[in-house]
C-alpha cells in the first residue's frame, strides 16, 4: 500500500471532481518561514512590476496595481493587485485580492499601464500601452463594483513641426519606455512628456482639455516642447547635458526662464534604447523635477528643474539618486512610482526594474519612506524586497507538486523554480519544500528550505520539475526531475520509515532501447497509468506545447519505458500570439467518473480536455481553453489535493512570478465575498497568534463583535468603542474561526485563522 500519495494519483481517487466542485481563492491559509507569518503568501510573487494606486472596492482607501512583466510575451503580463485593509499607516495593511482579475482592460495590460485620474471624478482610470502609443479605460466603477470602460483605444496628439504645420498621429510612446503622465503646467489636467521617437530629447505633450472646455475630462493633447526641460540623455550611457540647443524645436515654444534659445551644437537625434520617467517635485519648489531611468544603467538620475512651470529648464543632477541617502542600484532599468504606500498622506518612492529579466527577482521593489512632506519630500531607504518578503516568492517560476516528504499524513508541498537571479546575471535553480504543519482540515504550511535535498547543486540545472511515483514496487513514491533540456533524472527513495529519503539512481533516463529520454526542453513529467493495467506510465509535457507519452512495458518493480506518441491526443497548449506553449499537464477525474486534463501552458491559460477514456489513441477534445477564467500569469503548473478535507480537490497554482495561489474547494472563503474581506471591515493580523485587532469605518452605535468557531458556535463578545476592538486569542487552539460584526440592522462576517 502506498504510504504517500502525490496529487495526481488523488485526483482519480474516489471523492472525484463532483459537479457542485467549486474553488474560492483563499489568501488566509497560514504560511510562515523561520517563525514570521508570510501574511501575503498567496498572492503569486512580484518580481518586474510597475506600480499605480487605485481605489478597487470603493471604500475610499488607496490600494496597489502591479502590473508585472516578467516575461516576454504580452500574454505573459500580469496585473497583481494589494487590496489596503485599513487607513492607519503602515505598509502591513494589505491583502491580496483576486475579485478583479477578469474586470477589462485589468485582464489585458501589457507592456506598460499607470493608473492615472485623468477626468478629475476621484477615480483611478487605466493608461496603457497599444500599438506605438496608450490607450484610455475610464473608471466607472459604483456601488456595483468595479468597472471600466474604453475612452480612447488609441490618443492622439497634434504634432507641429519647425514650420508651424499641424499633424494629427498617435501620441507615441514606446513599448519598453515609461511615460510621465502627470499635470506639467499646473492646469488641472494630465499632460504627457515622453521620449521623442528618434531622440533622447523628452517631448512635452500639452493636454488642452482646459482650455478648450474648461474643464479637465478631454484628452485632447498638442505637442509644445520636443526638448522640455532643455535637456539630451547621452546616446552613449545615461548621463544627462543640461543647457542643450534645440533647433529643430516647434515654433514659439516654451522658452527657456532667460527669454534665449541657445545656438545649435549639431547634436544628432538618434534613436535611445529605453527609459522611465517619473515627474516628481524633487525640492518642492511647486515644478516638476525629474526620475530618469535607463535600459542600460542600473542607477536613477535626478533632475532639478530650475525654471518655472510654464518654462522648464533643468539646471542640475544627482546621478546617485539619492544620493543623500542608499542610491537606487539595480541590475538593469529602475524605474520610480510615486506612491503612498504607507497611507501617512505623503507619497513614497517605489523603484523597480521595467525589464523583463536579468534582474533581482525576489528582492526587486525598493521602498524609500518620505519622511519630508508630499510636496517636499525627504526619501529614505527602508528595504529592496517590500512585499516580496510577506509571500511565497521563488525568484522566477514556481513548480508546485503534493508530497508527504515527511510521512506524517499530511500533505506537503515541494516547489521548485526556474531559478534564482545571481549577480552578474546568472541563475540557479532550487526546489523549496513547504511542510504541512496544520491538521487534515486546516491546513498550514512552513517554509522549511528553499534548497530541498541540496539539488541546486545537482547538476541538474535550470526548471527543474519533480514528479513522485512508486516506480521500484515498494510501497513508497520514487521521484524523478524533468530539466530545461528535456530530459529525466532519477531519485530512488530509500527510506526505511515515514519520512522520505532519496538518493540519485540514475542520471539521464533512458527509454527500453536504452536512449536518453529527450523531449526538447522544459520536460514536465507526471506519473499516470494512462492505459489502467496498474503500471505507472509518464506524460510529459514540453516546451512545445504538446504530450509526450512513454507508455511503462515494464513491471510495476521494474519501468521500461517506451515511446508511445509525441502527440498525445493531439492536445496543444500554443497560441497564435506565443511560439511556444509550456504545457504542464494534469490529469483529473469528472462528476461522471471520467478522465479529463488540465494542462497549465505559458499564456498561463489553463487548458481543459476531455474524451480520454477508449479514445488513448485519438484526439482529445478541447473543453476549454481559460478554464474557470483563472489568470495566474505566465507558465502556470497546477496541483491538485483535498488538503481542506472536504472530499474534494483545492488548488495550488504556481506562475512565472515565483509565486503560488491557493484555492480551496469549501465554502468557508465565501462568507465574505470571494477574497474573504468585507469594506470597512478588517482584522489585522490575520493569521494572527495572541491578539487580532479588528477595524471598521462606520462608526455605527451599538454594534458588536462575536467570535466563533468553525462549527458556527459563539466563543466570545464585545462591544466596538470607536470603531476598534481587540480582541484576545489566548486559549484558543490553532485553527480557523469566524469574527462576525454585529450592527443595529446587520451583520458581516470575516475569516480568522489563530496559529500558536
Amino acid at each position: 500500500m502506498l504510504r504517500f500519495l502525490p496529487c495526481f494519483f488523488l485526483a482519480l481517487a474516489a471523492s472525484s471532481l463532483r459537479a457542485q466542485w467549486d474553488l474560492h481563492f483563499d489568501p488566509a491559509i497560514p504560511v510562515t518561514q523561520q517563525g514570521a507569518l508570510l501574511d501575503l503568501a498567496w498572492a503569486g510573487g512580484i518580481n518586474y512590476a510597475q506600480v499605480s494606486e487605485i481605489d478597487l472596492n470603493g471604500d475610499g482607501l488607496k490600494d496597489l496595481l502591479f502590473l508585472d512583466h516578467s516575461y516576454s510575451f504580452p500574454s505573459g503580463h500580469k496585473a497583481v493587485m494589494l487590496l489596503r485593509t485599513s487607513s492607519a499607516e503602515g505598509t502591513n495593511y494589505y491583502r491580496p485580492v483576486r475579485d478583479y482579475d477578469n474586470v477589462p482592460p485589468l485582464n489585458q495590460l501589457h507592456d506598460w499601464a499607470l493608473a492615472r485620474d485623468y477626468n478629475c471624478d476621484g477615480k483611478a482610470d487605466i493608461c496603457s500601452y497599444t500599438q506605438a502609443g496608450f490607450g484610455v479605460w475610464k473608471n466607472t466603477g459604483d456601488s456595483n463594483g468595479l468597472a471600466f470602460e474604453p475612452v480612447k483605444n488609441l490618443v492622439y496628439s497634434a504634432y507641429v513641426s519647425p514650420s508651424g504645420a499641424q499633424t494629427n498621429a498617435n501620441l507615441f510612446i514606446s513599448q519598453v519606455d515609461l511615460p510621465g503622465l502627470e499635470d506639467i503646467d499646473g492646469d488641472g489636467d494630465m499632460d504627457v512628456i515622453t521620449f521623442s521617437l528618434l531622440g533622447t530629447y523628452v517631448e512635452y505633450h500639452k493636454n488642452l482639455s482646459m482650455e478648450t472646455y474648461g474643464t479637465c475630462d478631454s484628452l485632447r493633447f498638442e505637442l509644445r516642447n520636443k526638448c522640455w526641460g532643455y535637456f539630451a540623455e547621452n546616446f552613449n550611457n545615461n548621463s544627462v547635458t543640461l543647457n542643450v540647443p534645440c533647433q529643430f524645436n516647434v515654433p514659439n515654444p516654451e522658452l527657456r526662464p532667460d527669454g534665449t534659445t541657445p545656438a545649435d551644437d549639431d547634436n544628432d537625434d538618434r534613436a535611445h534604447a529605453g527609459s522611465t520617467i517619473t515627474p516628481i517635485d524633487l525640492n518642492g519648489d511647486g515644478v516638476k523635477d525629474l526620475l530618469l531611468g535607463d535600459i542600460s544603467f542600473t542607477n536613477l538620475v535626478g533632475l532639478i528643474n530650475g525654471g518655472s512651470v510654464a518654462n522648464a529648464l533643468m539646471t542640475s543632477e544627482d546621478t546617485l539618486f539619492p544620493s543623500y541617502d542608499v542610491s537606487v542600484d539595480m541590475p538593469i532599468f529602475p524605474a520610480g512610482f510615486y506612491v503612498d504606500v504607507d497611507q501617512d498622506g505623503r507619497r513614497d518612492l517605489l523603484v523597480t526594474p521595467n525589464a523583463g529579466s536579468l534582474s533581482h527577482d525576489f528582492r526587486s521593489v525598493w521602498y524609500y519612506r518620505n519622511t519630508g512632506t508630499d510636496a517636499a519630500p525627504i526619501l529614505q531607504f527602508q528595504q529592496q524586497n517590500l512585499f516580496q518578503d510577506r509571500m511565497i516568492e521563488l525568484g522566477l517560476g514556481a513548480i508546485p507538486v503534493a508530497f508527504d516528504e515527511n510521512g506524517d499524513g499530511r500533505m506537503d508541498l515541494i516547489v521548485s523554480n526556474h531559478g534564482y537571479y545571481q549577480t552578474g546575471g546568472s541563475y540557479v535553480g532550487k526546489v523549496a519544500l513547504l511542510r504541512n504543519v496544520g491538521s487534515a482540515t486546516s491546513p498550514a504550511f512552513d517554509l522549511v528550505t528553499d534548497d530541498w535535498l541540496g539539488l541546486s547543486n545537482s547538476g541538474i540545472g535550470l526548471s527543474m520539475h519533480p514528479a513522485f511515483g512508486d516506480v521500484d514496487g515498494d510501497g513508497d513514491l520514487d521521484l524523478y526531475i524533468g530539466d530545461l533540456q528535456g530530459r529525466l533524472h532519477f531519485y530512488r527513495n530509500t527510506a526505511t520509515g515515514p519520512q522520505s529519503q532519496f538518493t540519485l539512481q540514475q542520471i539521464n533516463m533512458t527509454d527500453a532501447g536504452g536512449n536518453v529520454i529527450d523531449v526538447g526542453q522544459f520536460a514536465a513529467p507526471v506519473f499516470h497509468d494512462l492505459e489502467e493495467d496498474g503500471l505507472l506510465d509518464m506524460v510529459i509535457g514540453e516546451r512545445n506545447g504538446n504530450l509526450n507519452y512513454y507508455r511503462n512495458t515494464g513491471t510495476a518493480a521494474n519501468p521500461s519505458w517506451t515511446l508511445a506518441t509525441e502527440n498525445l491526443g493531439a492536445v496543444s497548449t500554443i497560441e497564435w500570439i506565443n511560439v511556444t506553449g509550456h504545457s504542464t499537464p494534469h490529469f483529473i477525474t469528472n462528476e461522471q467518473g471520467q478522465r479529463e486534463l488540465l494542462l497549465g501552458s505559458e499564456s498561463g491559460a489553463i487548458y481543459h480536455y476531455g474524451d480520454i477514456d477508449g479514445n488513448l489513441d485519438g484526439n482529445w477534445t478541447r473543453l476549454d481553453t481559460a478554464w474557470r477564467g483563472m489568470d495566474d500569469g505566465a507558465r502556470t503548473v497546477l496541483c491538485l489535493h483535498d488538503f481542506t478535507g472536504d472530499g474534494q480537490q483545492d488548488l495550488v497554482v504556481g506562475n512565472y512570478r515565483g509565486g503560488l495561489s491557493f484555492w480551496r474547494s469549501d465554502q468557508l472563503s465565501t462568507i465574505a465575498g470571494a477574497s474573504g474581506a468585507l469594506p470597512g471591515f478588517s482584522l489585522y493580523p490575520n493569521p494572527a497568534k495572541a491578539q487580532v485587532e479588528l477595524t471598521t469605518d462606520e462608526l455605527v452605535p451599538g454594534t458588536a463583535w462575536v467570535l466563533l468557531d468553525a462549527l458556527g458556535q459563539e466563543l466570545r463578545r464585545g462591544q466596538m468603542t470607536n470603531g476598534k476592538a481587540n480582541i484576545t486569542l489566548t486559549g484558543l487552539a490553532e485553527g480557523l474561526y469566524m469574527v462576525r460584526l454585529e450592527g443595529p440592522r446587520n451583520s458581516a462576517a470575516q475569516r480568522l485563522v489563530v496559529l500558536h
